[in-house]
């Protein structure tokens, strides 16, 4: 299992259910900041990856079984 980022996690406003999915961090961030693109970022900021990374976590069994 990999590593997960909720996308409502780091921007409730959103209302995006989409769940970032990556083997290890680096993949999640370059995963994360392509999907930041379909939410009009322009510029991935370093607030935003501290924002990111604060919320990253281990995928469950219960987390694969979703789509996203």
């Amino acid at each position: 299992m990999g590593k997960i980022i909720d996308c409502n996690k780091v921007n409730p406003q959103s209302g995006c259910q989409h769940v970032v999915r990556g083997e290890t961090e680096e993949e999640l961030m370059e995963n994360a900041k392509e999907h930041a693109v379909s939410h009009g970022f322009t510029e991935v900021t370093p607030e935003l990856v501290a924002h990111i990374k604060a919320n990253i976590r281990e995928e469950t069994p219960e987390d694969a079984s979703k789509t996203g």
